[in-house]
């Protein structure tokens, strides 16, 4: 058994939900705009889909590195590394 209360445990699951959540919306932000379904024209509006799931991955990997702070649980850790993966994906748009 954990000697951590309840109620951090419930608080970092929740927390990893939500750093789950951002990576996969970060994933169809992205997914959305290389397949063509958001097309656009300027390049001044490009920053929706290019910038906006960057910053939603570094906000899902920080709240995955708090809820592993807080207890070490794989679904954080599931978090952080599925918005390291997604945050590579516009990275490498930008590159290329």
């Amino acid at each position: 058994m954990t000697n951590t209360p309840t109620s951090i445990n419930g608080s970092s699951t929740f927390i990893s939900i939500v750093s789950i959540a951002a990576a996969g919306l970060a994933f169809i932000i992205t997914g959305s705009f290389l397949s063509g379904m958001i097309d656009l024209q300027p390049i001044q509006k490009q920053f929706f889909p290019v910038i906006l799931p960057i910053l939603i991955c570094a906000v899902g990997m920080i709240l995955g590195l708090t809820a592993y702070r807080l207890s070490k649980r794989k679904i954080a850790i599931t978090g952080i590394i599925l918005n390291a993966v997604v945050l590579f994906i516009p990275i490498s748009y930008l590159v290329m």
